[in-house]
């Protein structure tokens, strides 16, 4: 994942610099500053904690508990004095009753054949990496940010990197072991280099940057539904009663909450 977005921020900013000069990257200190940390809390703490769980919990229920990220933002409105809606409390409320499901030891099959103590360890982390990356996207529109989101999603994913490869090194991983791979794994290396960072995630900024965040949220409701399935289909995960309900409920609460911001913003 290091280099991965190492790749992806360095191929970006050739690519700003092609198309508009160097210039582009003579912004204020407070800007590089911003986009950095950043990089840290969304794909070092957010991202490295999902890469780390996900050894042991089924893609789709990693998808799963990420889709709770509008259920923390709520949250952190409210410590900011900005509360949700009725509506929206409602859905934080339901929402983290199906977390708590989801959570509740026994309720998942691992994928690695540890136990459910192991399970449930790697779900909270997975949990903890998605409120780093709520509070990144809840704050990110409060503080200096570049006016260019290529910029902007350059500096984020070359910080990002250099964190991530700094964890695999302290975790054990080596450069030889990432070099070691089929033809079929590079191809799905540079799939994510380009379309899973590249385009995906620079249009993820954008929206953070200059849309709601309710609506920069709904990608949270469509991602698990789509990683559920494939996982059933190609990598034969195990869906328990559990994980069934836990997941429905979930949804349920994002989309109350998803939708009360809505009306919020069209009464206001």
């Amino acid at each position: 994942m290091g280099i991965r977005f190492l790749l992806a921020g360095i191929l970006l900013s050739l690519l700003v610099i092609a198309r508009s000069g160097k210039k582009e990257f003579a912004i204020p200190s407070p800007q590089i500053r911003t986009s950095a940390v950043m990089g840290f809390v969304l794909l070092g703490f957010g991202l490295g904690n999902v890469a780390v769980s996900e050894e042991h919990v089924p893609s789709g229920v990693v998808a799963l508990i990420i889709a709770a990220l509008p259920l923390w933002i709520a949250i952190f409105r409210t410590i900011a004095r900005d509360t949700p809606s009725w509506r929206g409390w409602i859905g934080v409320l339901v929402g983290f009753a199906g977390v708590a499901l989801l959570m509740k030891p026994g309720s998942i099959t691992s994928v690695s054949g540890e136990d459910s103590r192991t399970v449930v360890f790697s779900m909270f982390m997975v949990l903890l990496g998605n409120i780093g990356w709520a509070l990144g996207t809840y704050l990110a529109p409060r503080f200096p940010l570049p006016k260019n989101a290529l910029v902007f999603t350059a500096i984020e994913m070359i910080a990002g990197g250099i964190s991530l490869t700094i964890a695999g090194f302290l975790r054990g991983e080596s450069f030889g072991d990432f070099t070691d791979g089929t033809a079929l794994s590079w191809f799905w290396f540079w799939y994510l280099v380009v379309f899973g960072s590249i385009i995906a995630y620079t249009a993820y900024q954008y929206l953070v940057a200059n849309a709601p965040v309710a609506l920069t949220a709904t990608y949270a409701y469509v991602n698990p539904i789509t990683a559920v399935t494939l996982g059933a289909v190609f990598r034969n995960e195990v869906i328990t009663r559990e994980y069934a309900i836990g997941g429905l409920i979930i949804l349920a609460g994002v989309i109350l909450v998803v939708v009360g911001e809505r009306k919020s913003d069209r009464a206001n």
